[in-house]
């Protein structure tokens, strides 16, 4: 049975560059295939047999060995149909056969260098002449390269490095949860590979069809002018010779938009991929960080001493209620599963394990000082301060029902008073806002809570509710975080209602898919009108997160 199926692209853990670079591949095959480097054993082939199977049967896979001669590679006249038939038949080389499908070659730097040669350009033009035995025939082969190589056993050739659109660094997993998984997984689909298949199914079959989906519409991928000059930059900081990069830069995030679903490229994509383009270009190659735009001062506000008023579109005020006149509460721990979250005072902040550590070394100096002093021998460590951990993420729902009964000015005064409430340093917020029926990146994880205020007070409500894309921009938000240590709160009113046949269900799926791991993720129903729907408590039990509804607050 197990012959029939390979293991599910979906199921593969701790693969998720690499699986990415050959989604945007399948997406655009003229980006150039994927050069993988690392350790053995890590699933790279079975990742390459996964996407094959997982794309269906018109979707070719070809292993191509390092020993295979020309005419297995090329192609060549059959002799038994020449002397026989009297007919000159030619029989498809391996670069033919993976027309419109992949062409894997493990060990790749272990390639004799003319059959290198010969491969590459038939990726780069879609094809080759094969000249056999008086017969010229062009055969196309245009395919998505997928090399693998461990350089403990030779490094491959600077110029061919060049020619690999995207490549990724693979290591093998050091966390125990994620081994403890892989090996699990394996057993489970060797045991019975039929039903393995059938559970995951579903989460194949939504793979493939957003990556077709991302092939119609990749031509309609907006390139901002924005995105233009930061790919420029890049590649100029990087030393890198020629301009294959900053076109290859350009191609790969408008994949990647694409793959997203978004109608245009940002800043933000073009920094997550960049080092899949560059990093096998240039040793020079530094990852990109976001850049904090200039903080502007934030617009004042009117404050009544008894009361607290938050000012709305129009100019008027609304009276923010008693009970969330200090915003949101939070728990700085990650190990805090407790129902009811807790704000940290500055004591417990300057304990907390993720700002101060106790390092093994003793302080010399600081030691002998106390004993010249005390007379008493006491060790003294030295104290070692970590970056801040905690950051909280605000997902806000400002579609057009947000405008109904004030809710959209309370969400600006909760998120207002939560800042302003605990400005400390060691905590970092982000803002992700629905946005002409979809979602956007409002403002990076910072610390500066007047510019979290600033964002927050130039909110407008407008569009559908997409609460499924929204997730996936939280998901683009954290790829780089430790996401123990995020913290979401989801702002709304629940009434999901674009981004798919089915809103609800799409936006339930997208959290399982790409946010199941958070473990602190809090739903803040703002439904306020006399007859309330409760579709907020529905997503908050559908994914068994923390609820608090608006009047509790």
């Amino acid at each position: 049975m197990n012959a029939r199926y390979c293991f599910p692209f979906t199921a593969i853990i701790g693969q998720d560059d690499f699986k990415l670079c050959l989604l945007l591949n399948l997406i655009d095959p003229t980006i150039g295939g994927v050069l993988a480097t690392g350790d053995k054993g890590t699933g790279k082939t079975t990742t390459v047999r996964a996407l094959s199977q997982l794309m269906g049967a018109a979707f070719p896979f070809v292993n191509l060995p390092i020993g295979a001669t020309e005419d297995r590679v090329l192609g060549s006249v059959n002799l038994e149909a020449l002397i026989n038939q009297k007919k000159t038949i030619v029989d498809k080389g391996l670069l033919a056969k993976a027309h419109q499908g992949f062409l894997y070659i493990d060990e790749i730097n272990l390639l004799n260098d003319y059959l290198m040669d010969v491969l590459l350009d038939a990726a780069a033009s879609g094809g080759y002449h094969l000249e056999r035995e008086g017969t010229s025939e062009w055969l196309d082969s245009r395919f998505c390269l997928v090399g693998t190589m461990n350089p403990e056993e030779g490094e491959l050739r600077p110029q061919l490095k060049d020619r690999f659109g995207l490549s990724v660094q693979i290591s093998t997993p050091k966390e125990i949860s994620i081994r403890k998984k892989i090996a699990l997984q394996r057993l489970e689909f060797d045991t019975n590979a039929e039903g393995f298949y059938k559970s995951i199914l579903q989460e194949e079959t939504a793979v493939k069809t957003k990556v077709l989906h991302a092939k119609e519409e990749l031509t309609s991928i907006k390139i901002s002018e924005e995105v233009q000059e930061a790919a420029a930059k890049l590649t100029i900081e990087a030393n890198v010779e020629g301009l294959r990069a900053d076109i290859l830069l350009l191609k790969t995030v408008r994949a990647y938009a694409s793959f997203l679903g978004e109608a245009e490229t940002t800043v933000a994509m073009l920094y997550k991929i960049a080092p899949f383009v560059l990093a096998h270009r240039s040793s020079d190659f530094t990852p990109p960080k976001e850049e904090e735009k200039s903080q502007d001062e934030t617009p004042k506000k009117e404050e009544n001493k008894e009361t607290e008023n938050i000012q709305q579109e129009g100019g008027t005020t609304f009276q923010l209620p008693e009970a969330i006149k200090n915003g949101l509460k939070f728990s700085v721990s990650q190990a805090s599963k407790k129902k009811d979250i807790t704000l940290p005072t500055s004591k417990e902040l300057k304990r907390s394990p993720y700002i101060a550590t106790e390092s093994p070394n003793i302080s010399l100096v600081k030691t002998v000082k106390n004993y010249v002093v005390t007379q008493k021998f006491t060790k003294i460590y030295k104290q070692v301060t970590k970056k801040a951990t905690a950051k909280i993420v605000f997902l806000l729902d400002t579609s057009a029902s947000m405008a109904v009964d004030k809710q959209l000015g309370y969400i600006k005064g909760i998120v207002q008073k939560t800042t302003t409430t605990n400005p400390s340093k060691k905590i970092e917020y982000a803002i992700v806002a629905l946005e002409n029926s979809s979602a956007k990146i409002l403002q990076y994880f910072t610390s500066d809570s007047k510019r979290i205020e600033k964002v927050s007070y130039e909110l407008r409500a407008g569009g559908k509710t997409n609460l499924g894309s929204a997730f996936l921009k939280v998901f683009e938000l954290l790829k780089s975080i430790n996401i123990k240590t995020v913290q979401l709160f989801v702002l709304t009113d629940g009434k999901v209602n674009a981004g798919h046949e089915h809103p609800f269900e799409f936006a339930v799926k997208n959290y399982k898919t790409y946010l199941s791991k958070l473990s602190n993720t809090t739903i803040v129903d703002t439904e306020n009108g006399f007859v309330k729907l409760g579709r907020a408590k529905r997503l908050a039990d559908t994914l068994q997160l923390r609820y608090i509804p608006f009047t509790s607050l």
